[in-house]
């Protein structure tokens, strides 16, 4: 079953960028790349969810992907830089690319 709806993500000052749904069939999450560059996560009923964010200077936001099975979502930034996020502990860990490959 799809269900859609038509809700706004209040945002000042900011446009959305990039945005991911995740996978899960409960507690589904919709994450919001912004020009800040920032990443706010949205809950089903539209809420901005509290304390959930991720920022790293203003290098900006290029992709975001959620994993099939779990809730973690990587984040792809323009400089290179890949972060891993996991809702459970939520925590984020970066990975820097090399941009040469061997």
């Amino acid at each position: 079953m799809s269900m859609f709806f038509d809700n706004h993500v209040m945002m000042e000052g900011e446009q959305a960028v990039v945005h991911a749904w995740s996978s899960q069939d409960y507690n589904i999450v919709l994450a919001v790349a912004t020009s800040a560059p920032r990443i706010i996560f949205v809950g089903e009923e539209g809420n901005v969810l509290p304390n959930f964010e991720i920022s790293r200077n203003k290098t900006p936001i290029c992709i975001l992907k959620w994993h099939p099975v779990i809730q973690a979502l990587a984040v792809g930034w323009q400089d290179g830089t890949i972060t891993l996020w996991n809702e459970d502990e939520r925590l984020t860990r970066d990975e820097k690319v090399s941009s040469n490959p061997p």
